[in-house]
């Protein structure tokens, strides 16, 4: 763990936030989003496909208010202040699968960070790093990590696994809502979005079937996971890794050439998994958990 703080170059991250607030926002108040408006989705909007933060009554509850809601839809009550997660074990079921993280020549600690599972590690490599003609610098491997994780109980009471996938920069948690507020309710645990979702990233078709992305907040890292709010996963290190000169065989631009064709993508993603098993061949098949995060029951 002395490698804390040695952060992967190039975060999977490229969100919303990144542009500027619509027209007619005012600056971001505690716990409201700096995207979306209030003037464009109307107050007392229940939640649609696509909306990236909320105009119904108490949505600063769970910090996900658009920036404009008070200007917009009238005042509201001062927002509740977050409660202590509980540090209590919960009963949830230990879940064991692989993730996976583009990397340069050091290997970071898998916590404050986000990763994925194979097909959505290969998006990202497709989308960011090999998406021009000159490869995006800084990157040289695979690298595989075993987690175990267990919800915490506040979680598996609203019927979930797993929570929503918020994104880490330079181990900063920057949203979706207040990471803060959300840890508080939920306690430490790991978030997760399919792909197909759109929600909250990446917002269009990868034509990688199957991706999805996760979170994994460091202050939920701990020897054995319990469930508690402060203990919620481990993982193996040294993680294992495949380079990227091995994968391509040589032909970087023709391995990732087509990257709108999913069969051609299907392809990238089963020689990337072969190859993990001719290097690791006792390293067993992990069956991936389904990504259960709800939008509904999360933020509601």
């Amino acid at each position: 763990l002395a490698l804390r703080g040695m952060v992967a170059a190039g975060e999977a991250q490229r969100d919303a936030s990144d542009g500027a607030p619509p027209s007619g926002n005012v600056t971001a108040l505690w716990g409201r989003i700096p995207w979306g408006s209030c003037r464009q989705y109307g107050c007392e909007q229940p939640y649609t496909m696509g909306q990236l933060c909320g105009c119904w009554p108490g949505c600063s509850r769970t910090g996900i208010c658009c920036s404009d809601y008070l200007e917009a839809c009238g005042p509201e009550a001062r927002p509740v202040p977050p409660v202590p997660a509980t540090t209590r074990p919960s009963d949830g079921e230990l879940l064991v699968f692989h993730v996976y993280r583009a990397e340069g020549d050091v290997s970071g600690v898998l916590e404050s960070v986000n990763a994925g599972n194979l097909p959505g590690l290969m998006w990202y490599l497709q989308s960011e790093v090999f998406a021009q003609r000159r490869p995006k610098p800084g990157f040289s491997r695979i690298v595989r990590y075993k987690v175990q994780y267990k919800a915490p109980a506040a979680l598996l009471a609203e019927g979930m696994n797993f929570g929503v996938r918020h994104a880490y920069d330079n181990e900063a948690c920057t949203g979706p809502g207040d990471c803060a507020i959300m840890y508080a309710r939920y306690g430490y645990f790991v978030g997760c979005n399919n792909f197909t979702s759109m929600y909250p990233y990446p917002t269009e078709p990868t034509h990688y079937a199957g991706g999805v992305w996760y979170t994994l907040p460091g202050h939920g890292a701990c020897a054995v996971p319990t469930g508690a709010g402060d203990c919620t996963y481990t993982y193996s290190w040294p993680p294992e890794e495949v380079t990227l000169d091995e994968l391509a065989a040589g032909d970087s631009r023709g391995f990732w050439a087509r990257g709108k064709d999913e069969a051609a993508n299907a392809a990238k993603v089963q020689a990337a998994a072969e190859l993990f098993r001719r290097k690791y061949p006792d390293t067993p098949e992990l069956q991936e958990p389904p990504c259960d995060f709800n939008f509904a029951r999360f933020w509601h």
